[in-house]
C-alpha cells in the first residue's frame, strides 16, 4: 500500500514524512497529496538526514509546511505539530 493510498483511507490531520524513501521520495509523495484535492489540506511536516538546505527548500517548494532535519530533536518535532495545527 503506497503513502497517498493509506492517507486517501486514514484521512490524517498531519502527515510526518521522511524525504528519503526507499523506492522513490517523499518530494514525489507531497506532489501526489498535493493531486488529490481531497488530500491536498493535509499538512506535511518533512524530515530527512539528507543535506538540510537544499532538502528543506525542496521541500516547501513541494508543499511542506514545515521541515525538520533528523536526528529528531523530540521537543522540537512536538513543538512543530502543535504549530502546524494551529494548536500553538
Amino acid at each position: 500500500m503506497t503513502a497517498v493510498s493509506v492517507a486517501r483511507n486514514e484521512e490524517p490531520r498531519l502527515i510526518l514524512l521522511d524525504i528519503g524513501l526507499p523506492g522513490g521520495t517523499g518530494i514525489t509523495v507531497m506532489e501526489r497529496l498535493r493531486n488529490f484535492p481531497a488530500l491536498a489540506h493535509i499538512p506535511v511536516i518533512a524530515i530527512s538526514a539528507r543535506e538540510e538546505q537544499p532538502t528543506e527548500h525542496a521541500a516547501v517548494e513541494a508543499g511542506a509546511r514545515a521541515f525538520l532535519p533528523k536526528p529528531i530533536d523530540h521537543e522540537r518535532l512536538l513543538e512543530t505539530i502543535r504549530q502546524v495545527l494551529g494548536e500553538t
